[in-house]
């Protein structure tokens, strides 16, 4: 696959992989077609494909060999030994595959070196293997040690050489490349399965991808003959023998990105992509200066019947107009306390390859909260410009939870739809591209957004040149200073590894004058005062630019142009200045690049003694239904020309009126110098291959159609046996049709091969008993079914059994009545004296030992390498440090011997207990919280040495059910009498124990005491408990039942009641309030009338009272009302039992009128009841307000005499004065 940073791209699928980049995980895809990553038992269908088993290996037949003719069978395995011998007659020194290149050097596969007098490709090598089946996209394990020759059309067979740049593929034609070589990675016609090219690079500059230019050319085989099996190319990049990323790539005939070529038989359809494609592998995770390997693969179909190669040019630069992958970027936003809205943009790429273009379907913005949840999501962009590819969307203030102290990040997420025409894409996807983050730090920033701190700091980078070329310099952080922010000197810098403890302030960078570092970010913090900050992460850059030289290393022609990469500045050892220099001589050039920084980089380029011209550059016409003769033209410049393979020259570089067939065609310079031959092909005529659809059967017994969508005169679902105006066949069975149309001319198109696939049934189940000595072996498929095929289904037969089997590779296949077929599944048959017999090891593990069992069937089992024998195929009670040597018999012939090696353990479980407890329910409502870990130590000794889950049921604990456990094991609630809790006790190792902790909760003591109690002065209360408890404990230190006290306060009662070793306890705090008898204060009374007086009594004291007028009758209120007028006796008692006061009171009436007539009845008017009241002072005042007389308490009243005369029969008035002041006025009348 490919991968970059940040995920930005998206790629047409294949397989998908994980990598880590930048410390995130990221999931990318890479749809190129269609393909399936499965196992080693994967379905390999083997329909019509004349399989044969040769040496334990599937190979199919060609066009070439007939493998199931015993002669051509030997003739095929010497070719393949043959190349295996060519391709392995090349070995690079040892120390040379051990050094890494710079990652561009020879990206141009131009520079050769001299070895053997062979020129090969320097800085690159490569090796062949051939995987076990199925084997579609499988890594190819090899020791890549053999130099890849410059071009020589006449070494062929080799499985990686170099090709000119205008090589004439007879399927892609002018393949195109760049400069005058392209690397290429198997061909053909090979018998070996795989070519692996590998180069050992290093990268300087902060590199995050390597980029190359590809071509492929697959012969896909169409249904499910070669099902997991197909032709592929793989890129890769391994550090440390770990795949960092990678693609793979097969042949799907519905992706449009292919292009089909006229001509192939009736099993296969050859796919190329007829321009350059990108490939970018991502890098990003590997730093400078470490080595790491660029791979590429190119294979032959798992049976080796069908090609795969690939062109590959231009390492490090990207040529490609059409791209497989789209991408998404934001803009960084950096933005620190924005205004609203606020605006957040990018760029977008649209991925086209084949013809096929992508339209954009929707991008979608999402903001992320610091805890990477999103909180906002927007598919609808403000502005989104197809043509200049740039997008923006509008974010307010109200699509943000906070905007007072929180900080956010942004992603965008681009979704891609298929521009489709007439022609069907089925197998054409492009997936989604996304951008995870705008920039470094947060994205969005409400860090002290206030008024007295509204500045706003920018990110800025610092580089430096990479002196030593270790990857790392020395940078004085304050040069970033007044680049961040104006006027710089009015706030104060300190600088942090990361973001967090830049918020956090710790962990500053101490030696910020002097930091060395790599190519890394680093936070600011910007300080204006004490309250007041901002953060912003700058970029400290590191650079090392490597310089290469691209032209084409050959002065056959008189000279050639030779171009350093993009710099500022050049001197090369010509002496010349400029960027491209021109040379007419074999030697070495080198050239100093000085780039924009003001970084060095130096490089130089050998131009070998080389008599052989560049390839010549050709143009063909190829015949058409009108003009059937072709036409080659040849567009390099040369002095003359060959059509023949130089057996003729012409000075002409036309050649018109060919018949269909091959040319050799070659020219020669002004030089001297003669190219080597390009074969270019003249072919028949044919229409291009039609485009279809169609379906399979959704089951077992259904049938599939065929549509041909391309428009024509006349169908042909037969390969052309019959013919139809009807572009749609249905109905049909499962197999295989070749389609084909005609035109009004007549002229009949290249096939379209369309496979009805019927595998429907499921994988078999089978027996072997392996072949020994000069016994035969056999194979039986224990699964029913109507027939049976050992041989991918070849051929068929109705027994389950093959009988006479040899030591080889079988393919496995069943079919039931309807013809529907089960996946294929290989099995491979060893001698039973020629292999180690296999072998299940069950390792010792909790409360279990180790056991070793032998799974070869045999008659007999050996242990200890054949010294004893018996008939259990197995070994138990093994422990680590055990070894095992196995070995099998039957009749007297014995298998190899294995030795093996018990690494694992036997285990105790951990030793825990059941522990059944009380629970006191504190508040003695049914209901009890309770920790649960404080009883781990009751159930294991050292509890710290062991992890404890919880569980309400035994079957949830057992099956570690997560519905059932429990998880407030700190504080559980504990609400049943009964309750049994299951504990799963494991160790380090994994083991564990389940153990039953079973809780009844049991009242606490009930205290009687009461709430308050009272205490008379100078007396003492008891406090006394009426329950009998197992203690008693009072917070004066006494331990019995009851306490006298004689201070108030607040005392506290703790009971307990032992149940075993539980002790349930109470608390009860009491308060003693300290009472006394009342001192009655004063008494107001409202008084002057008959009947309705009132009396209210003041008192003063610390007790509870009532009130009495009679000592008997006791009134919470201290008020008695409606009362006559008269002496009275008032009580106060203490509600507690502390005493009674008394006190007496008067209420004070005068007389209506009175008869001053000496008869000893009634003759004074006085104030009744006033002598209790000893300073009460009586006026008397006639009707016109005289002041007649006055007179006290005690006296014997007014008699009606006023200077010793009476005074008439009227009314007089009167003033009371009382001794508080207050004054009462009435009056009374006079009788005589």
């Amino acid at each position: 696959m490919f991968f970059f940073v940040k995920n930005k791209f998206a790629f047409l699928y294949f397989c998908e992989k994980f990598y880590k980049m930048k410390n995130i995980l990221f999931q990318i895809s890479l749809l190129f077609l269609t393909i399936t990553c499965l196992g080693q038992n994967s379905e390999l269908n083997t329909k019509n494909s004349n399989i044969v088993l040769i040496n334990g290996r599937a190979f199919e037949s060609t066009p070439e060999f007939n493998l199931n003719d015993s002669l051509q069978r030997q003739q095929f395995l010497n070719k393949i030994e043959a190349e295996r011998n060519l391709n392995s007659s090349r070995f690079i020194p040892f120390s040379r595959l051990q050094s890494s290149v710079f990652l561009c050097n020879n990206g141009g596969f131009e520079e050769f070196e001299n070895s053997n007098n062979t020129y090969t490709l320097k800085n690159y090598s490569y090796g062949i293997g051939s995987p076990e089946n199925p084997m579609q996209c499988k890594d190819v394990y090899v020791n890549a040690n053999q130099g890849i020759i410059q071009y020589n059309p006449n070494t062929t067979n080799i499985m990686a050489t170099t090709v000119p740049s205008n090589y004439y593929d007879e399927f892609i034609g002018n393949i195109n490349g760049f400069d005058q070589y392209v690397l290429k990675v198997n061909h053909k016609n090979s018998t070996i399965t795989s070519g692996v090219i590998q180069t050992k690079r290093f990268k300087t500059n902060n590199e995050t991808e390597v980029k190359f230019n590809f071509k492929a050319v697959l012969q896909s085989i169409t249904g499910s003959d070669h099902y997991n099996e197909q032709p592929y190319f793989k890129a890769k990049i391994i550090k440390n023998n770990i795949v960092v990323s990678e693609f793979c790539l097969i042949g799907d005939p519905n992706n449009c990105i292919f292009t089909q070529f006229g001509s192939s038989n009736s099993e296969s359809i050859i796919l190329y992509t007829q321009n350059w494609q990108s490939g970018i592998l991502d890098i990003s995770s590997i730093p400078n200066n470490e080595d790491f390997i660029i791979e590429f693969t190119a294979s032959r179909c798992g049976l080796n019947g069908h090609f795969g190669y690939a062109y590959i040019d231009d390492l490090c630069l990207l040529h490609s107009s059409e791209n497989l992958q789209g991408g998404i970027e934001i803009n960084p936003l950096f933005e620190i306390c924005p205004t609203f809205p606020l605006s957040v943009c990018g760029t977008f790429t649209i991925p086209n390859s084949g013809g096929v273009s992508a339209n954009v379907q929707s991008i979608e913005l999402k903001v992320l909260n610091e805890n990477n949840q999103v909180v906002y999501t927007s598919l609808n962009p403000s502005q989104l410009d197809i043509n200049t590819k740039t997008f923006c969307f509008e974010i307010n203030s109200t699509n943000l939870p906070n905007t007072t102290n929180s900080n956010y990040n942004v992603q965008a997420i681009i979704n891609y739809g298929i521009v489709q025409g007439n022609t069907p894409c089925s197998g054409t996807n492009f997936t989604s591209a996304s951008d995870s983050d705008a920039n470094t730090g947060w994205d969005i920033s409400f860090l002290n957004c206030l008024p007295d701190c509204d500045y706003k700091p920018i990110t800025t980078n610092l580089f430096k040149c990479d002196l030593n070329g270790d990857g790392k310099e020395f940078f004085d952080l304050t040069n970033c200073e007044s680049l961040i922010i104006n006027n710089s000197s009015n706030y104060t810098f300190s600088y942090y590894i990361n973001q967090n403890d830049a918020f956090n302030d710790v962990n500053s960078i101490q030696n910020f004058q002097n930091f060395e570092s790599y190519t890394s970010a680093i936070f600011v913090r910007v300080i204006k005062d004490a309250t007041c900050y901002k953060i912003i992460p700058i970029q400290l850059t590191v650079k090392n630019p490597f310089t290469t030289i691209s032209g084409i290393l050959n002065v056959c022609s008189g000279s050639t142009t030779l171009t350093a990469s993009q710099g500022t500045n050049y001197l090369w050892s010509t002496g010349e200045t400029t960027r491209s220099i021109d040379v007419n001589s074999v030697g070495t050039y080198s050239v100093t690049v000085t780039d924009s920084f003001g970084c060095i980089s130096s490089n130089s380029v050998t131009i070998l003694p080389n008599q052989v011209a560049v390839l010549p550059t050709i143009e063909i016409q190829q015949p058409s239904c009108h003009v059937i003769y072709g036409t080659i033209t040849v567009t390099s410049p040369a002095s003359e020309y060959s059509y023949d393979g130089g057996a003729t020259w012409t000075t002409s570089n036309t050649r018109t009126n060919l018949n269909p067939g091959t040319y050799q065609v070659k020219i020669r310079t002004i030089m001297g110098c003669e190219s080597y031959n390009s074969p270019i092909t003249i072919r028949p005529i044919l229409l291009s291959t039609p485009y279809v659809s169609y379906t399979s059967p959704s089951f077992c017994g259904d049938f599939g159609s065929i549509t041909i969508q391309t428009q024509a005169t006349e169908y042909s679902f037969d390969d052309g046996l019959t013919w139809s105006t009807n572009n749609t066949a249905t109905n049909l069975p499962i197999g295989i049709y070749t389609v084909r149309i005609k035109d009004s001319d007549g002229c009949i198109s290249n096939p379209r091969i369309i496979s009805i696939e019927g595998i429907f049934l499921n994988t078999l189940d089978y027996n072997v008993i392996e072949p020994y000595c000069s016994n035969l072996g056999s194979i039986t498929i224990t699964t029913t079914a109507s027939e049976y095929s050992f041989d991918g289904g070849n051929t068929w037969q109705t027994t389950n059994t093959l009988n006479n089997v040899t030591a080889d590779t079988y393919i496995l296949k069943i079919k039931n009545a309807q013809g529907c077929s089960s996946p294929n599944y290989y099995v491979y048959v060893r001698s039973l004296e020629n292999t180690q017999p296999n072998y299940i090891i069950d390792p010792a593990g909790c409360n279990k030992y180790a056991s070793v069992t032998i799974t070869t069937i045999g008659d007999e089992y050996s242990f200890d390498g054949g010294i004893t024998w018996g008939t259990s195929n197995t070994l138990e009670n093994l422990n680590q440090g055990n070894y095992v040597s196995i070995k099998i018999k039957r009749g007297n012939c014995q298998s190899l011997s294995s030795t093996l090696y018990i690494s694992s353990s036997f285990l105790p479980l951990p030793n825990s207990q059941d522990f059944t407890t009380l629970i006191c329910d504190n508040s003695n409502n049914g209901d009890e919280v309770v920790n649960l870990t404080q009883f781990n130590q009751n159930i294991i000794n050292n509890p710290n040495n062991y992890n404890f889950t919880y569980y309400n049921s035994l079957i949830g604990a057992q099956n570690q059910t997560i519905s059932d456990q429990i998880t407030t094991v700190s504080n559980y609630n504990l609400n049943q009498t009964d309750k049994t809790i299951y504990v799963l006790v494991r160790d380090n190792f994994g083991c564990y124990q389940i153990s039953n902790l079973h809780l009844t909760l049991i009242q606490t003591p009930v205290i009687t005491l009461t709430n308050l109690y009272y205490l008379c002065e100078n007396f003492t209360v008891t406090l006394s408990e009426n329950n009998y408890f197992d203690s008693y404990l009072w917070s004066t230190g006494e331990t019995t039942p009851s306490i006298v006290i004689n201070q108030p306060g607040n005392y506290s009662l703790t009971v307990t009641e032992i149940h075993g070793n539980v002790i349930c306890t109470t608390t009860k705090t009491v308060t003693v309030v300290l009472s006394n008898p009342a001192t009655i204060g004063t008494f107001e009374t409202f008084d002057w009338t008959e009947q309705n007086n009132v009396i209210t009594v003041n008192v003063s004291g610390l007790g509870d009272y009532e009130y009495s007028l009679n000592g008997i009758e006791y009134q919470d209120s201290p008020v008695f009302s409606d009362l006559p007028n008269g002496e009275y006796t008032v009580f106060v008692r203490d509600k507690h039992g502390c005493g009674i006061s008394s006190d007496e009171i008067y209420l004070l009436m005068y007389p209506k009128y009175f008869t001053p007539n000496d008869d000893t009845y009634n003759d004074y008017w006085r104030i009744k009841f006033s002598e209790n009241e000893p300073n009460l002072k009586i006026l008397i005042f006639d009707r016109h307000g005289k002041f007649l007389t006055q007179f006290g308490p005690n006296d014997l009243g007014w008699d009606g005499i006023h200077n010793g005369e009476p005074l008439p029969s009227t009314d007089y008035w009167f003033v009371v004065k009382r001794e508080n002041g207050k004054e009462h006025r009435g009056h009374f009348t006079l009788k005589r």
